[in-house]
């Protein structure tokens, strides 16, 4: 599924049904016991001035938590509040040993360090990008990657948010149009507002904590829905306004997801959008999949086909039909749309060897590497390149483990066979350096 860019207008008020979504997170929130909970702070570069979240770091605090920063400067150089205490890495690594201590990792170039500490509970606060960040090749795979250990990730963009939950990964988006209270929680015994995005993460967190299975994704996308519905009525039906309400429905599994995409493509055809079939039309293709229309939904990724090999896959799509492969016909066309959560259900529930094939490219894809190597079998290793293949992902889940030294030597191995290899070292090198910039060691 290709996302359209959120819109920033805040021309918009809560429809009721936003207003009950608010009101069950809030009542949730007032009927749980927070206890003490320590977090450890993996920044950005830049001290607390240059913290992406800080609101949501107050949080932490309101929770009974204590917070500490990770650094090899002062506490007087990072500028930080007097109740964050700072601590070296190496004490970041003893304290995450400790019962109820949460990393929280805010950059992501931390990956290996954090993952090496093999946190109890991780949440990934993913920044924005700053400078060359966005162009960077280790940016997305240091996300990914990070994404993939991370028990609760917030964003503040929607669009990252939007295709982690197409991932089925528990996310938060941390911002809205509404800065009105939604609800309070007590601090030193006064009460302290909310936004609806704070208050959601506040209750996503004790729901981590707690072990308890996720309610709020559906609650944020109701609200999402909701002003996005709102905003339609408003502007009139519009490409993004309407593809964003039909990208929520379907989160939704809301029965109106297919009119409003209809509505959203009509629109990019007017609007002259030249890449509008597939960025567009084919996400009908995942819509019919989730309410049973397969046939429909084949024809419509038939339709969107754009290239040779795409319209080969559909060929052989069309043959798995035949053959009654509908639920793998089901969870390719979701894997198509970047819906691999909705896949991975699918593929669960089917079993066997060409699910277990499926499950372990779709864990490919998103980097969700120890995952991934868990589904190899031995005799999965035939030739070749398997066997480079699964040398790297291996190499790849050593590093990740804090087993460098082993990993590296899998990356040179694979190296004598292919070159792209060495790459692997490179950015554990590349990872270093920056994990230095991150602690202040070096400009």
């Amino acid at each position: 599924m290709e996302r359209s860019e959120p819109l920033t207008t805040t021309d918009c008020s809560s429809k009721p049904g936003s207003t009950a979504a608010r009101k069950q997170a809030e009542q949730e929130l007032a009927a749980d016991t927070a206890q003490p909970v320590q977090y450890v702070l993996f920044p950005r570069k830049g001290g607390w001035s240059s913290f992406p979240y800080p609101d949501i770091a107050a949080l932490f605090a309101a929770e009974q938590g204590t917070l500490a920063y990770v650094s090899s400067r002062s506490a007087e150089q990072e500028q930080l509040p007097a109740s964050i205490q700072v601590i070296p890495l190496s004490e970041a690594e003893k304290r995450l040993q400790e019962p109820r201590t949460v990393a929280v990792v805010a950059h992501p170039y931390w990956l290996m360090a954090v993952a090496a500490m093999r946190p109890e509970v991780c949440i990934a606060l993913l920044p924005e990008p700053v400078g060359d960040e966005a162009v960077s090749p280790l940016w997305e795979s240091s996300i990914s990657r990070l994404v993939g250990i991370a028990d609760l990730v917030g964003t503040s963009s929607e669009t990252r948010y939007m295709k982690l939950l197409f991932q089925g990964i528990r996310a938060v988006w941390l911002g809205g149009e509404d800065s009105s209270p939604a609800g309070y929680v007590n601090q030193d015994s006064q009460s302290i507002p909310l936004r609806d995005y704070e208050l959601f993460f506040l209750h996503a967190l004790r729901q981590v904590l707690g072990g308890i299975p996720d309610s709020i994704t559906s609650l944020q996308c109701r609200v999402r829905a909701d002003y996005y519905r709102e905003l339609r009525s408003k502007a009139g039906a519009h490409e993004t306004i309407s593809f964003l309400l039909a990208a929520y429905e379907y989160l939704l599994e809301d029965n109106h997801a297919a009119d409003s995409l209809k509505e959203a493509f009509s629109h990019a055809v007017i609007n002259g959008r030249q890449d509008c079939i597939q960025s567009h039309y084919r996400f009908l293709s995942a819509i019919y999949t989730k309410s049973g229309q397969t046939e429909q939904a084949l024809q419509v990724y038939g339709i969107s086909a754009g290239n040779e090999q795409e319209r080969h896959h559909y060929e052989q799509l069309c043959r798995w039909l035949e053959a009654g492969e509908e639920q793998l016909v089901q969870a390719e066309l979701l894997r198509i749309n970047d819906d691999y959560g909705s896949a991975m259900r699918i593929l669960d529930e089917l079993g066997g060897e060409t699910a277990r094939h499926w499950k372990f490219r779709i864990y490919q894809e998103t980097e969700r590497v120890e995952d991934a190597l868990a589904l190899v079998h031995a005799s999965d290793i035939q030739d070749g390149a398997s066997r480079r293949e699964y040398r790297q992902l291996s190499g790849t889940a050593m590093a990740l483990r804090g087993e460098r030294h082993g990993a590296v030597r899998l990356f040179l191995e694979t190296a004598v066979e292919n070159e792209d290899a060495l790459a692997r070292i490179l950015e554990l090198e590349l990872l270093d350096q920056a994990v230095q910039q991150l602690l202040g060691e070096v400009p």
